[in-house]
């Protein structure tokens, strides 16, 4: 059974071959979370080791895996290298809206407000285009809609017309005959 007792004996099959040896365990320790841990931790491993000097033949990695750890580890140092810029031009960039906000004497408040109505009229102008752009473009459609239901029309009334002239034909030659 496992270490809890409710479960089949995982080792059974082995035990019947007479390849078990039993060992004694230790409370409160669980191989298999163990031999999770490893499996979790293990590709941090393999990439330490390889940026320490190691080569995939020496870690028993194969070529495709060293390349695609090798690419998240700059995809690692990439990402740490762009969080520390952001935090440097975020701190720069409140020192000199800081200044700036002391140097014109406005208040905290009044500079969020103007800083806030800026951001709304910025992007009032996107708006604006975007409405004039989606009126351009349903207008357009409904052009071609009105289109196409005109032609559906006109081709139905050519449709009665060779209906009606058919059935004209019809009538003469049964009078020839």
């Amino acid at each position: 059974a496992d270490a809890s007792g409710a479960g089949k004996d995982v080792y059974e099959f082995v035990k019947a071959i007479g390849k078990f040896k039993e060992t004694k365990r230790t409370e409160g320790i669980s191989t298999s979370d163990l031999i999770m841990r490893m499996l979790k931790d293990y590709n941090q491993y393999v990439m330490r080791n390889l940026a320490r000097g190691y080569t995939r033949k020496d870690l028993g990695v194969s070529y495709v895996k060293e390349k695609r750890l090798r690419v998240n580890m700059g995809i690692n140092k990439l990402r740490e290298k762009v969080k520390e810029h952001q935090e440097r031009v975020g701190e720069k960039l409140f020192l000199q809206l800081s200044t700036v906000a002391k140097t014109a004497g406005i208040l905290h408040d009044a500079w969020v407000d103007n800083a806030d109505r800026w951001v709304v009229g910025f992007l009032e102008k996107f708006e604006e285009g975007c409405h004039i752009m989606g009126t351009a473009i349903r207008d357009r459609i409904q052009e071609g809609i009105k289109r196409q239901q005109s032609r559906g029309l006109s081709l139905l009334q050519y449709d009665e017309d060779d209906d009606s002239g058919n059935d004209n034909d019809d009538e003469e030659d049964e009078e020839e005959e």
